[in-house]
């Protein structure tokens, strides 16, 4: 609902897992910072898509393997 603090907290929970999946997948410190930041911005411009009756972290983390294939 455009809470930007609640979206921080969406951040803060998830960075860490997200950042592991994306290195996992990349292989490069630095690129994997570089597609955790555009997950997140994907995100956040697509969260109506989200349903939030379900969780958070599955969401976030098949934004981040798609990026990270196609990457």
């Amino acid at each position: 609902a455009g809470d930007v603090e609640a979206f921080n907290g969406l951040v803060r929970r998830h960075l860490g897992r997200a950042f592991a999946l994306a290195h996992r997948i990349l292989g490069h410190r630095e690129d994997a910072e570089d597609l955790v930041q555009e997950a997140f911005v994907t995100a956040l411009a697509q969260l109506e898509r989200f349903d939030p009756t379900r969780p958070f972290a599955p969401w976030l983390g098949r934004i981040v393997v798609t990026r990270a294939l196609n990457a």
